[in-house]
């Protein structure tokens, strides 16, 4: 009976450490946050051709003001992560001079980020048009 008992207080022991265990394990590290990202291509007409475009300035701020900045890589590309859901603005801004071409700055506002947000193709005015 004694082996039964002390059995028993071990089990009931070895549970509530494992419990006091984990809770201490999230309180230092926190939950998994979710990410959200924001992507998109930008791309422009070069001697009349609608191609990406690269060196293009993209910046992302949130309704409290400034975020980040990216650039766009040769493909046109760009990508946020971002684990704050919120209304967006982007601001696309050609800032190499003529180097890949001359472009209108361009504003996209209300992008609401609440889960994976693909802004697909943004073309931008060349300024010589």
């Amino acid at each position: 009976m004694e082996g039964g008992i002390r059995w028993t207080w071990q089990k009931i022991a070895g549970t509530i450490l494992g419990v006091l265990g984990i809770g201490t394990l999230t309180s230092c590290y926190g939950m998994p946050e979710n990410y959200y990202s924001i992507k998109g291509t930008v791309t422009g007409k070069i001697d009349g051709i609608t191609q990406p475009i690269e060196g293009i300035e993209v910046r992302v701020c949130d309704s409290d003001g400034y975020y980040g900045t990216e650039h766009t890589d040769s493909s046109g590309k760009f990508a946020f992560e971002s684990e704050l859901e919120g209304t967006y603005e982007i601001t696309l801004k050609d800032v190499d001079g003529t180097e890949h071409g001359s472009f209108t700055e361009k504003k996209i506002g209300n992008v609401i980020l609440q889960d994976d947000k693909d802004l697909g193709e943004i073309t931008l005015e060349n300024d010589a048009e």
